[in-house]
């Protein structure tokens, strides 16, 4: 087990290209590094002095114990985030705002922390196997896009991209609103899952993305100790699957969405 410091840490981010004024969205395990001098904390200290007093730090705070009864007990205050130290610990700093989501609120602070947050699921609806709110048009996950945040992988590979369910919500929306006989796209949703209730979802492989991203260079990486760190832009990834799962389906959807996806094409 390696031992991490602080200006481990800040040299690792910087070797990213983190650079004052971005906006990162961080998802990460503690444990992946070894032993990180002054814990948690470190490692938020270290991301906070590479975006600056300019740059905006934002942390998933996802809730998944007991997640069938998450609208029933949320409490944005108090319900703690279930997607690791890091993220917990970033969520009880002072200053740190959240987004008022059962499911998928983001923690940010930064100057770009109150739009981000705010409005979680107020307009521009989009359901899904989470609900109608998480990655609404009004969605911390949707500001992301148009802000070109940074999403950032600390320890961990991409299977924990939160960022490719707004993708699947896209997808999903684009393809109903070109159903255009009424009756056809009634029937289209109604095999869809929604919260609680089981149906078909364009789930995208998340770790196929991590290597289209690697195969066209768009991909940053680095080692911290024990952990390799990975970074990718936003809207490139967002931009770059969407376009690839539009023109070939086939190579990216499963049984029964693709099927779907056939039978009620435009």
């Amino acid at each position: 087990m390696q031992t991490v410091t602080y200006d481990d840490l800040v040299a690792a981010f910087r070797k990213l290209d983190i650079v004052s004024g971005d906006i990162v969205i961080v998802h990460s395990s503690l444990k992946s590094f070894g032993q990180v001098i002054g814990g948690a904390d470190s490692v938020i200290d270290a991301l906070q002095i590479c975006v600056g007093k300019a740059g905006t730090l934002v942390f998933p705070t996802l809730v998944q114990r007991n997640f069938e009864r998450a609208y029933e007990t949320w409490d944005k205050e108090k319900s703690p985030s279930d997607v690791g130290l890091i993220s917990e610990t970033f969520r009880l700093r002072p200053g740190v705002l959240r987004s008022d989501q059962a499911t998928h609120s983001v923690a940010a602070l930064g100057p770009a922390a109150a739009e981000l947050v705010a409005d979680h699921g107020a307009y521009g609806l989009r359901d899904g196997p989470f609900g109608h709110t998480p990655f609404a048009w009004a969605s911390p996950w949707q500001k992301l896009y148009f802000c070109r945040a940074k999403l950032l992988f600390l320890g961990v590979t991409m299977l924990y991209n939160t960022f490719k369910h707004l993708i699947e919500h896209r997808l999903t929306e684009y393809w109903v609103e070109r159903i255009f006989d009424p009756e056809h796209r009634a029937a289209a949703l109604a095999e869809l899952a929604r919260f609680n209730h089981p149906g078909v979802w364009p789930w995208i492989g998340a770790e196929q993305i991590e290597r289209m991203l690697e195969e066209r260079d768009l991909l940053s990486r680095t080692i911290c100790g024990d952990a390799r760190l990975t970074l990718c832009r936003a809207d490139v990834c967002f931009d770059l699957t969407f376009a690839a799962v539009l023109a070939h389906p086939e190579d990216w959807l499963k049984e029964p969405a693709l099927d779907w996806w056939q039978r009620y094409r435009a």
